[in-house]
């Protein structure tokens, strides 16, 4: 696979050329950087100790969908808009760890998030930070409250999607990427994380996934 084999949307944020993913990732090709946000690694296993039964092969599936997304996109830098973890260490976390280390020659990079609590020296192999920057983008896990004049912040934490409504009173609700006037917020990457159904302003942007399919929605 390379790149011409994903489903793509291509836009431009803060005078950067940008491809929505179908994999609900964000590639910059000019920069050579893959950004994906709130894995949630751990959670399925969490939610099943405390005796709710998701299945048990559902963190691995997202493991091995993240390597070939790795793989196939082939950035040289993949930023991780924080959350990647969640709770205690487990199996998942194992297995996550010993994925990239099929890739010596990538630069990881990890945004800290809210769940992301384990000791810092749990995170060999990754870059750590609050914030990265790139050009006029400014990369977190949570929104910022206030954005420098010229600056745009994208982030994660919302695990933002859209209800969309059919026939028969029947709702649907979708993972989407948001982008506002000065914040962009990316659609969770793991499964099982839900979604937090947003409400768009007048002049604000909503991308949808479904169906391996990014498009815009009105």
């Amino acid at each position: 696979m390379d790149r011409s084999d994903h489903t793509i949307l291509a836009m431009q944020i803060a005078d950067e050329n940008m491809h929505l993913l179908s994999e609900k990732a964000i590639l910059m090709p000019d920069h050579d950087v893959l950004i994906i946000s709130d894995l949630h690694f751990g959670k399925v296993e969490h939610f099943r100790k405390n005796g709710i039964g998701l299945p048990a092969n559902a963190a691995r599936k997202d493991i091995k969908k993240l390597e070939r997304l790795i793989r196939s996109v082939d950035a040289k830098q993949v930023v991780f808009l924080g959350d990647l973890f969640h709770s205690d260490i487990n199996d998942a976390w194992t297995e996550f760890k010993s994925m990239l280390t099929l890739f010596p020659d990538r630069v990881f990079h990890l945004i800290l998030g809210n769940h992301d609590i384990l000791d810092e020296s749990m995170y060999g192999g990754m870059e750590l930070s609050y914030k990265m920057e790139i050009n006029n983008l400014i990369l977190t896990h949570e929104p910022m409250d206030e954005i420098q004049k010229g600056k745009y912040n994208l982030c994660g934490h919302i695990h933002p999607g859209v209800r969309l409504r059919g026939k028969g009173k029947q709702t649907l609700r979708i993972p989407c990427f948001f982008f506002g006037p000065h914040t962009g917020i990316l659609p969770s990457f793991g499964t099982f994380t839900g979604t937090h159904v947003i409400k768009p302003n007048d002049g604000d942007r909503v991308f949808v996934v479904m169906d391996d399919v990014v498009m815009e929605v009105h």
